[in-house]
C-alpha cells in the first residue's frame, strides 16, 4: 500500500512539474535567482568590508584608550607631586612665622 501511494506521488510529480512552469517561466526565475545571487554577493561584500572596518576601529580605540590610561596615570602622579610641594610649603610658611 505504501509502495502504491509513493509512486502516485512520484507520478503526479512527473506530470505536473513540466505542466507547471513554461520555458518563459523558468528562464524568468532563471534570471531572477541570478540577479538575487548577485545581490546577495554585494551584500556580502559590503558587510565583509563593515567587518573589516570595525575591527580597524576597534584597534584605534584600543590604542586611544590605552594613550588615555597612560595620560591618566601620568596626570595622577603630577597631582600627588603637587600635593607634596603644597604640603611642603605650608610647612615651610609655618617655619618661618
Amino acid at each position: 500500500m505504501k509502495r502504491y501511494v509513493l509512486w502516485a506521488i512520484m507520478a503526479a510529480f512527473l506530470v505536473a512539474g513540466p505542466v507547471g512552469c513554461g520555458k518563459k517561466e523558468i528562464e524568468e526565475l532563471k534570471t531572477r535567482v541570478t540577479q538575487l545571487e548577485k545581490d546577495l554577493a554585494s551584500a556580502r561584500q559590503q558587510a565583509d568590508d563593515k567587518t573589516k572596518e570595525a575591527d580597524e576601529l576597534r584597534a584605534r580605540v584600543g590604542q586611544l584608550q590605552s594613550a588615555a590610561d597612560a595620560r591618566a596615570s601620568e596626570l595622577a602622579k603630577v597631582k600627588a607631586e603637587r600635593d607634596k610641594l603644597k604640603r611642603d610649603l605650608a610647612a615651610a610658611k609655618k617655619k618661618r612665622r
